[in-house]
């Protein structure tokens, strides 16, 4: 195509759905619009029939050719039409692939997800899904892809490397949700969370000593995305202030009906995208990172550190949350886990160390996970069982997994609640929701997510966990900004 010709195309933005028909003249103009329009950081384009990227211009693009936008993520086809040529993958049968869900309903696509994941990387061995599974990019999100030691694959982690969950205790006596009163002060108290903070403070505290709970590595000032520091992002993530609504093990002190806490949901923002970006562009016959080669070691050395500027982001989000409430002091962080990370793990059925790529599976080997339901849904306070987490991978689920697609859960609800104030109080627990975004409180209703309940369920009925506490939600924020 011409450098000055303009040429109308559908664009589908993956793993959302969110479809729209832009017109465009260079392959700049068409990220910057796809940006726009799903208010997202297009980085990437593909053709949907063949998963080929379109990597510097509109070469093959004609008017209305349909193409696949992603973050970052590498788009792959569920099924992917036979070849006859030579291909650098293994037959998936040698790898053994697990759904750990009775109660809760996955949904075929997400395991032909995982299914493509065994055919096309060539040194997985193990695929666990949890029951919060459900369809991603080219990975469905809430898995453990375990492979050979000698390879990583960043694609298999997503570009949001270190997203987790913080727990924290705060200072903030109990109150309940028949406090309207209250709740509706805190709720208008917390202002300017979306905001950057100047870069001389976030340079000190990404110099800082910090424990959160343990320590935590300082981080380079000089990134661009430290801008994002502090802030909590888009699509799920969320802060929410709770109640202990019931206790089951009073062994563990920190836990008390007395006190309020805080669940932080967050990762490393675009930091993480950069680095996918950077290393997670390959081929059929490239893709992965062999280790001891620079690519490598320079790779992992990025996670890690995007792990750790994650950690600081929850950290600095759980301050200025309470803050806005009056809480001079930051919160003890009971727990915080990545999600979205690699790590090299023995394992004793394979006698040997592998490489655990979680992409949406909390970590089962790091003490009490914290699994959140959705908005106006309770949470939960789980204990590994420690003798059986190797049949899942050392993971668990991160949460309770979407079971409706942004775009339709749009449709749906906006369709539904005309009313859309209705909204900032749940049905079903009378908690409060601060989103200013019309779009992402249709996206994020309760009811586009599987049942928190039947995912801890199915976790309790496979012996992997105890529960420990189940958390009220009293406030879920998500963001001031607004998007008509």
């Amino acid at each position: 195509m011409a450098s000055n010709t303009k040429v109308r195309v559908t664009v589908t933005l993956q793993p959302s759905g969110k479809s729209s028909v832009l017109i465009v003249q260079t392959f700049d103009d068409l990220l910057r619009q796809c940006s726009s329009k799903f208010r997202v950081k297009a980085r990437r384009i593909f053709f949907p029939t063949t998963a080929e990227e379109l990597l510097t211009d509109l070469t093959g693009v004609s008017n209305d050719t349909k193409l696949i936008v992603t973050c970052g993520d590498t788009y792959t086809l569920a099924n992917p039409p036979t070849s006859t040529k030579p291909r650098s993958t293994i037959d998936p049968s040698p790898v053994s692939i697990q759904i750990i869900a009775n109660r809760t309903l996955v949904e075929e696509t997400a395991v032909d997800q995982l299914k493509n994941v065994a055919k096309i990387y060539a040194h997985v061995k193990h695929i666990w899904g949890m029951p919060d599974l459900h369809l991603g990019q080219s990975t469905p999100i809430g898995c453990v892809v375990v492979t050979e030691p000698c390879v990583v694959y960043p694609e298999l982690i997503g570009s949001d490397i270190g997203c987790g969950m913080s727990f924290v205790r705060t200072s903030l006596r109990v109150v309940y949700e028949n406090d309207e009163r209250k709740l509706t002060k805190w709720t208008k108290q917390l202002q300017g969370l979306d905001d950057y903070l100047p870069k001389e403070a976030l340079d000190r505290f990404l110099r800082s000593e910090l424990e959160w709970p343990t320590a935590v590595a300082k981080v380079n000032t000089e990134h661009s995305e430290n801008e994002q520091l502090g802030t909590i992002g888009a699509g799920n993530h969320f802060v929410e202030l709770q109640r202990i609504e019931e206790l089951y093990d009073e062994k563990h002190e920190q836990l008390s009906k007395d006190f309020l806490y805080l669940l932080v949901h967050s990762g490393s923002r675009s930091l993480g995208e950069k680095y996918l970006r950077e290393f997670g562009k390959g081929t059929a016959e490239t893709r992965g990172l062999e280790k001891g080669t620079d690519a490598y070691e320079t790779y992992m050395n990025k996670h890690d550190e995007a792990c750790a500027w994650a950690k600081r982001n929850r950290a600095l989000i759980a301050q200025r949350f309470l803050a806005c409430l009056g809480d001079s002091i930051s919160g003890q962080c009971l727990v915080d886990i990545w999600h979205n990370n690699v790590v090299l793990k023995e394992l004793s059925s394979d006698k040997s160390q592998v490489h655990l790529h979680r992409k949406g599976a909390a970590p089962s080997d790091k003490g009490l996970v914290v699994i959140p339901g959705s908005r106006g849904t309770h949470s939960y306070l789980v204990e590994p069982i420690e003798v059986n987490q190797e049949s899942s991978g050392y993971s668990l689920a991160h949460g309770a997994g979407r079971a409706m697609s942004r775009s339709k859960a749009r449709h749906y609800f906006s369709e539904k609640y005309p009313d859309i104030d209705r909204l900032k109080i749940t049905e079903s627990l009378d908690s409060h929701v601060v989103c200013d975004d019309k779009q992402l409180l249709f996206e994020e209703h309760p009811q586009a997510y599987k049942t928190i309940d039947a995912v801890i369920d199915d976790l309790v009925e496979a012996k992997l966990i105890r529960v420990v506490a189940k958390m009220r939600p009293l406030i879920t924020y998500k963001t001031r900004l607004t998007h008509e």
